[in-house]
């Protein structure tokens, strides 16, 4: 059991990512004196070495949609990320034949359970009685996705970090393993159920699918009414290259093989095992790359550990993240008054425009605080609700900023999506999935319009003209900024100007 388990504690160690000098930004921007972690999965990222590591996909997506590149460089990159690691020595499926698309006569559970090439899956599964239920049960089709042994070994002996070539990551893996815990029983349990999806996903549904819904339901991610509580369930990001069906799951997971056919549903191999993600604001902070200016800011105001630790969450959020390109575009002085003691308020006010309580809106699902069901909402542009499949969808996310209203457009063509925040600000990648919500990550700054005069064609602050930004500058900051101070915050112009 315990080697079956090695890879969890092993897993950050294990990924290595190519800049380590910029990982260890986090230590200047996190919080010593932080609350302790309420949830198993966000324990478990805070117990682990190094983090970031496990993030390195995400940060390499994002780098890339920061490059100014034409829609066939943008095609060709895709393609070649997802080409450069193609296997050529995958992995059984987990039926272990050759060739044979499953067992109609068997359930999940029980061809797991046979398996030859998942027996370390297998094990896990055998620990928790409702998990055997739940693949056993008859009445229900589910998806199983499936790290192989293969899989959960390629962590476990580093393939993917660096060797010496004189054997010295050797005597590395002894001391990680003399330092290994074992994950809490929670936490595997959130682990397994990550894996599995409700309903019949095959190859097809996969790759025109943006969000897959799991078995796992955190808490904070919950709604409640007079009546009842319900805890919404975590996503797993999909996106597959068109054309050439190249699938990723969390930009890194790949599935392999055939899917196998169960008689209550599916399952489908997979290259690294899916782990539940961590916060909003730790996914910033791990991500010091592209996102150390917004963790600094979320630092200095004080709204990032008010996220963290603040009222609990009904309906998770939304986070609109600018990227550190995104605050560089609007300039030095701006900067400099936003960072600067007394823009200081100016600032919480600006970054409270880019988050959401209690309503989580990926590109094909929106969880919001007191629907009170099991469905979830896409709610499209004649106001109708539905899957969010295809097709245009407009909806208004209350900012906590006095609840000023951040628009959101989405349009859809199967397994594409296109994000528009306040009619020009593009979300440049899309439903990055959080314990407590999704991060959209934007290319500008959001800047909320004059309180008075209403909304305008600037974006961020920044005229939209053939994709250029243009700097803001403070006192355009302070007009917009001003009517929405909190009242201990609020100082007269001449003080503030003064200081830059």
């Amino acid at each position: 059991m315990r080697l079956a388990l090695l890879f969890f504690a092993a897993s950050a160690a294990a990924l290595v990512t190519r800049d380590e000098v910029k990982r260890k930004q986090i230590s200047l921007l996190g919080n010593q004196d932080k609350p302790a972690p309420t949830n198993a999965v966000q324990a478990w990222w805070d117990a682990l070495p190094n983090p970031g590591n496990l993030l390195s996909s995400v940060e390499q997506r994002i780098t890339k949609s920061t490059r100014r590149r034409t829609n066939l460089d943008n095609f060709l990159t895709l393609v070649d990320s997802y080409d450069e690691d193609q296997e050529d020595h995958h992995p059984h499926p987990p039926h272990g034949g050759h060739g044979h698309r499953g067992h109609r006569d068997k359930t999940i559970y029980e061809l797991i359970k046979d398996s030859q090439h998942a027996t370390k899956f297998a094990k896990l599964i055998e620990e928790y009685y409702e998990i055997k239920q739940l693949l056993d049960d008859t009445e229900h089709n589910y998806t199983l996705f499936v790290p192989t042994d293969h899989a959960l070994d390629h962590i476990h002996h580093g393939h993917h970090g660096h060797h010496s070539k004189d054997g010295d990551d050797d005597d590395d893996d002894d001391h990680h393993r003399h330092n290994r815990k074992r994950p809490s029983r929670e936490f595997i349990l959130s682990f397994i159920k990550y894996h599995i999806v409700p309903g019949l996903y095959s190859a097809h549904r996969i790759r025109t699918s943006r969000t897959l819904p799991t078995e796992l339901h955190p808490s904070a991610l919950g709604t409640s009414s007079a009546h009842h509580k319900h805890h919404y369930p975590q996503r797993i990001r999909a996106f597959t290259v068109p054309f050439i069906h190249l699938t990723r799951l969390n930009f890194h997971t790949r599935p392999i093989g055939p899917e196998i056919h169960a008689k209550n549903g599916l399952l489908r191999a997979v290259d690294t095992p899916l782990i539940p993600p961590p916060s909003q604001t730790a996914l910033v902070r791990l991500l010091p790359s592209q996102f150390s200016t917004l963790a600094l800011a979320l630092e200095t105001t004080g709204l990032g550990e008010e996220l963290e630790g603040g009222q609990p969450r009904s309906g998770g959020g939304t986070l609109f993240a600018p990227t550190n390109h995104a605050w560089a575009a609007l300039g030095p002085r701006a900067n400099a008054f936003l960072f600067s003691l007394p823009g200081r308020p100016y600032l919480r006010a600006l970054l409270r425009y880019h988050v959401v309580i209690n309503e989580t809106l990926y590109s094909d699902a929106y969880y919001r605080d007191g629907s009170g069901g099991e469905k979830e909402e896409a709610v499209e542009e004649d106001g109708a609700v539905g899957d969010g499949n295809s097709g245009y969808w407009h909806v208004d996310l209350p900012s906590l900023l006095e609840g000023k209203p951040i628009s959101v457009d989405v349009k859809t063509w199967k397994g594409l999506a296109s994000i528009v925040v306040n009619g020009f600000v593009r979300v440049t990648v899309r439903d990055v999935v959080a314990d407590d919500g999704v991060v959209q990550v934007v290319g500008r700054v959001l800047i909320p319009p004059h309180k008075h005069r209403g909304g305008d064609r600037v974006s961020g602050g920044q005229k939209v003209e053939d994709d250029k930004m243009e700097e803001v500058s403070p006192e355009e900051l302070k007009a917009r900024l001003e009517p929405y101070l909190e009242e201990s915050g609020k100082t007269s112009g001449r003080d503030i100007m003064g200081d830059l």
